[in-house]
């Protein structure tokens, strides 16, 4: 293995004196495994453990695979553990090769579920880091690309497809193309990915492959750039502003942990602003007094701490929301936008400047290419629909806000009269075939019915937006309403599937505060890629 040393038997834990690989697996990249058993040598004996050892490998194989037990300690889970044959004792070769063979069964699993699937599938390619100072060959980024889908009963669900170290390869190598395997380019939906210049183009190099494996080049691959780093992004700006202050406070008031999350910085330093405020921080062993924050920088501290609270609270709100869908996502902006746009007139001159490169970026971030994707997804809630993105644009967008919400609404009807042509009602199959081959006729053909004065049917889209609006609760579940609603709207409802499986953010929860690509899972890491690839995906799979 690659990351694994080639040890005879499975015995104990990687890490409690496992023997080293040998030279030919060390070159892999990778290091550390699991250790040698001692063979049985008795030949009835032999018989004996080869009949039971099938079955309690597969146990084995699949407990690994499914995360119950970690691959370093399977050593420790046969000792202790009395469902395993006490003479039950593996090499780590079968024990990879029955993982291995547990993985291919799995995927063909998945595979025709994802095949059978009749709704479209979001992806989604995050980036997880490893560090290690002992052994630097594992150290290194790792690619995970999953996919996202709203099932059958309303669930959301997720899957990876592909986990790779990319010092093997880039974002834009040929590992990226790991959902090719699948069977699903006709499916896909959406790509998400982190922000920046490098994603931006892997994200155009898939959406040009993908959509030339489409029926209909009119039914687009969103781009979607992920929200959680937006914020990680502000608030890391605004710590920057006063690094320098930063390291003055940490000479007069001991910082909890290091961890590399932002809203842990963001706690010390509140903490430090209290103690400061109350008289009880000493000085005392600082060497000089240009070590000491000045009242003045603690103040900036103070108002710096201010802000980043405001958007702690929009974080906490948004990225714990369960489950967490797109529909949510305009509506949390739009409140940290108003609570930002405040601030930039309440304080000083300081603060002003921080708050005000904040909004640029936020307004950067509505304006461009996730403006259509947040509106939308936000218009297929029945709390809001059109009249919130209405209100929206009144507020955020004033200069052009009527022009705004037109497209807004233009570029919805235009989605679902794809979805009218792919998936037609009881009674319009033979008429929809026969449109498939002239769909952009189809297209046009239908705006000008809308157009036309004599009376015609209501599509499901024109029928749910012309409703009321439901009232606000923050516990509202749009996949249950939508499942409830899909006999009232049936291709919209379709519609509405697909946007809600689009994941606008790559972390969730805690992950969203890291100021560092969040953590690769270190007990895989050590593995040979193949294997690495297998537990982690086969984990997301059961």
């Amino acid at each position: 293995m690659s990351g694994v040393p080639e040890s005879n038997t499975v015995t104990g834990s990687a890490k409690n004196g496992i023997s080293d690989s040998t030279e030919e697996n060390s070159s892999s990249g990778h290091s550390k495994d699991v250790s040698s058993f001692s063979s049985v040598s008795d030949t009835k004996v032999k018989k004996v453990v080869e009949y039971d050892q099938q079955k309690d490998l597969r146990t084995l194989a699949e407990l690994i695979c499914s995360g119950a037990v970690q691959p370093e300690r399977a050593g420790d889970i046969i000792r202790s553990n009395s469902m395993f044959n006490p003479l039950f004792k593996p090499s780590f070769n079968e024990v990879e090769t029955k993982c291995m063979e547990v993985y291919e069964e799995k995927k063909m699993e998945t595979k025709k579920i994802l095949g059978n699937f009749d709704g479209q599938i979001s992806l989604s390619v995050d980036i997880l880091s490893f560090e290690n100072h002992i052994d630097p060959r594992c150290c290194g980024d790792y690619l995970c690309l999953s996919a996202h889908f709203v099932d059958e009963n309303w669930k959301l669900k997720k899957r990876v497809l592909c986990f790779s170290s990319r010092s093997v390869s880039g974002p834009s190598d040929d590992s990226l193309h790991g959902y090719e395997d699948w069977g699903i380019e006709s499916k896909i939906r959406a790509v998400t990915v982190n922000n920046g210049k490098c994603y931006k183009e892997m994200v155009e190099h898939v959406k040009r492959h993908i959509q030339e494996k489409k029926e209909f080049q009119l039914n687009p691959v969103f781009p979607v750039y992920c929200c959680g780093e937006i914020f990680r992004v502000m608030v890391q700006d605004a710590f920057d502003k006063i690094e320098d202050i930063v390291h003055k406070v940490q000479q007069v008031h001991s910082f909890k942990t290091s961890e590399p999350l932002w809203s842990t910085i963001w706690l010390n330093l509140q903490e430090a602003v209290k103690s400061w405020s109350t008289g009880e921080l000493s000085t005392k062993d600082v060497i000089g007094s240009n070590d000491v924050p000045s009242p003045e920088e603690w103040k900036k501290v103070e108002g710096v701490c201010k802000i980043i609270g405001s958007i702690d609270e929009v974080s906490e709100a948004l990225f714990y929301t369960t489950p967490l869908t797109p529909n949510v996502y305009l509506y949390h902006l739009h409140e940290l936008h108003g609570i930002l746009t405040k601030m930039s007139t309440d304080s000083d001159s300081f603060n002003r400047t921080i708050v005000k490169d904040m909004l640029k970026k936020l307004d950067e971030y509505l304006d461009n290419d996730m403006f259509l994707l947040l509106t939308m997804s936000a218009a297929l809630d029945p709390q809001f629909k059109m009249r919130y993105i209405e209100f929206f644009c009144s507020e955020v967008k004033r200069k052009d806000e009527k022009t705004q919400v037109a497209n807004v609404l233009w570029a919805m009807q235009k989605l679902f009269d794809d979805y009218v042509i792919r998936f037609p009602t009881e009674g319009e199959s033979c008429r929809s075939r026969r449109w498939k081959r002239s769909f952009r006729v189809v297209q046009d053909y239908q705006q000008f019915i809308r157009s036309n004065d004599h009376p015609a049917k209501k599509s499901d889209l024109d029928r749910y937006l012309e409703e009321p609006v439901l009232p606000w609760s923050p516990d509202f579940n749009a996949l249950s309403w939508w499942r409830t609603a899909g006999t009232a709207y049936p291709t919209l409802s379709r519609m509405a599937r697909d946007f809600l499986a689009m994941p606008m953010s790559l972390s969730t929860g805690n992950g969203v505060y890291y100021t560092v690509p969040k953590p690769a899972d270190d007990h895989l890491v050590w593995l040979k890629p193949g294997l690495m690839n297998a537990l982690m995906c086969t984990r997301s799979w059961v």
